[in-house]
């Protein structure tokens, strides 16, 4: 057997690029060993308000089909012709009103349901490809943090399905380096999350707990803040506000009233509750005084009795929940969880948390945060890789690995249902789970690899492996396995690994070496070398970034 030429661990730089990206290609390990990681943090916190060039063009110029059958109607206001054709990626560009009204639309019979689920699979392919492709890869990871942090379902509100392209790109992903507390606002006035949590529907006279419960909760000072059901006469005495211990259950009925009147443009809506039929039907944020709750009286000890202009409640108990430490070290460590592993070094935290309480106020708080964790200390691309990799993650970094084009398919739609990940797939507010164990599942491994053999098939992904692999490398088994064991991992795998798959390249009839035996079959070939990667990539060494 040829001797193994790879290195026994990862670099620096691999191992911190693969914790804070989709994936490391080799160009972006030789990229930041040339450049140093202290640049490309830089750079990378620094992104264009959209998506960088490369990838808008390339977003810009794909279609996916669209086909529905003609629905006649003898109301001359409804019905449609049949639509079948290959569309561009239109509704990613399209503004709020214009969303909500191909939902009203279908709602009133005069478009078919299939222009909304057409919504939802933009949404859902260009979060695929934007993963795949963004020069940008940190903006990525994180809006895929924030989007799950402030998870909302695509399946929970008819209206809230087609309107989460507006949440992602106008409520989440401009936020990612920006300050949490405007993030907190623009989420809370987001039309997907006053639907989904029924914010929308809250009425003077009976106002809905579920988004104040939620925003302390999962958003913001964390369940562990939860103290109790009524505050005790002393529960203050610590301090109020942003120095409260926590908070009680009546903290979330006083969330919830003053809260209430935050709602959407919705005709129908306004004009079932209140009799309000003057307001344009667009689906965006309106504040509605006759929906508010006047009875608040204090949060986290802080008086709300005299707050009388609009929305000047809810804003305040947005700082407050904000600015708390306690908000400060729940988001900071789930950061640091999604970055590092279920047990994140505790002086990276630390650090997290310090930058984030120094630039609350800063616009760039949130990219301050990562300057902390990324480039002051080494942790980052020092000890072993403990995160387990996410169907979607894992999918994504092989084909970044495999240099994989990847093209818009309503396949991604579906894909992510069967491997239950992906954006606003989770059925509820807590957002998927980010730790190893919920991964580890057999079927969620079997369902990964299944998917990824798939991909080399061509639906929406072009590549050639052949194309790819050293012509030098193609007389040996050993040095084909090595070259794309390098471009996955980095590193050398086990021994019994490394023996399996040398064997099954080797001896195996659905082998390289078998396919290359018959160079007249390139689809053989082709297929054998997807096989082969797959395999990498569904070693212990690449599953763990």
């Amino acid at each position: 057997m040829e001797e193994n030429m790879l290195p026994e661990n990862p670099s620096f730089e691999r191992t911190a690029l693969n914790r804070v990206t989709f994936g490391a290609r080799d160009v972006d390990v030789a990229n930041t060993k040339t450049i140093g990681w202290e640049a490309y943090v830089e750079d990378q916190l620094n992104p264009p308000a959209g998506d960088d060039d490369a990838l808008a063009n390339h977003i810009a110029g794909q279609t996916m089909r669209i086909h529905y059958p003609a629905n006649e109607s003898e109301e001359a206001d409804k019905g449609w012709d049949e639509v079948e054709e290959d569309r561009p990626l239109n509704y990613l560009k399209a503004d709020a009103p214009t969303l909500w009204q191909v939902q009203r639309d279908a709602q009133e019979s005069r478009t078919s349901f299939e222009e909304v689920t057409r919504m939802m699979q933009e949404t859902t392919v260009a979060t695929w490809m934007r993963a795949s492709h963004a020069e940008y890869q940190i903006r990525e990871f994180m809006a895929d943090f924030w989007n799950n942090h402030f998870n909302v379902s695509q399946e929970d509100d008819k209206f809230g399905t087609g309107m989460v392209l507006s949440y992602d790109r106008d409520h989440i992903r401009p936020y990612v380096f920006g300050n949490f507390r405007d993030m907190l606002e623009a989420n809370a006035t987001s039309t997907s999350m006053l639907l989904y949590l029924d914010g929308a529907n809250s009425q003077a006279d009976h106002p809905n707990e579920n988004y104040g419960r939620e925003l302390l909760e999962l958003h913001t000072l964390g369940k562990e803040s939860y103290l109790g059901v009524v505050p005790p006469l002393n529960a203050y005495d610590s301090g109020k506000g942003v120095n409260a211990p926590g908070f009680f259950d009546q903290d979330v009925i006083n969330a919830a009233r003053a809260f209430s009147g935050w709602t959407v443009k919705d005709t129908e809506m306004l004009q079932h509750y209140q009799g309000i039929s003057d307001v344009e039907d667009t689906g965006e944020f309106i504040y509605n005084p006759e929906q508010h709750n006047t009875s608040a009286s204090q949060f986290l000890g802080v008086d709300l009795k005299d707050m009388n202009e609009d929305m000047e409640q809810g804003r305040a108990i947005l700082d407050i929940a904000a600015y708390h430490p306690q908000t400060a070290e729940f988001i900071c460590n789930k950061i640091c969880v999604r970055i590092f592993g279920d047990n994140p070094p505790k002086e990276v935290v630390q650090r997290a948390k310090d930058a984030w309480l120094a630039n609350k106020e800063q616009n760039n708080q949130l990219a301050q945060v990562m300057r902390a964790i990324l480039l002051d200390g080494p942790e980052i691309g020092e000890g072993s890789a403990d995160k387990l990799r996410r169907p979607f993650e894992r999918i994504v970094a092989y084909m970044r690995a495999t240099d994989m084009v990847v093209n818009a398919h309503q396949a991604m739609h579906w894909a992510q249902r069967e491997l239950v990940d992906g954006i606003y797939i989770w059925p509820t507010p807590d957002g998927r789970p980010d730790n190893s164990a919920y991964w580890m599942s057999s079927n969620a491994l079997l369902k990964t690899l299944n998917f990824s053999l798939r991909l080399t098939g061509g639906r929406w992904t072009e590549t050639s492996f052949y194309d790819q692999t050293p012509s030098e490398s193609l007389g040996s088994a050993t040095q084909i396995v090595e070259y794309w064991v390098e471009r996955l991992v980095g590193y050398e795998l086990s021994a019994e690994t490394t023996d399996a798959l040398l064997t099954d390249a080797s001896t195996s009839f659905d082998g390289v070496m078998e396919a290359l035996n018959n160079k007249n079959d390139p689809e053989r070939i082709e297929s054998a070398l997807g096989r082969l990667t797959a395999m990498i990539a569904a070693t212990e060494e690449f599953s763990y970034r």
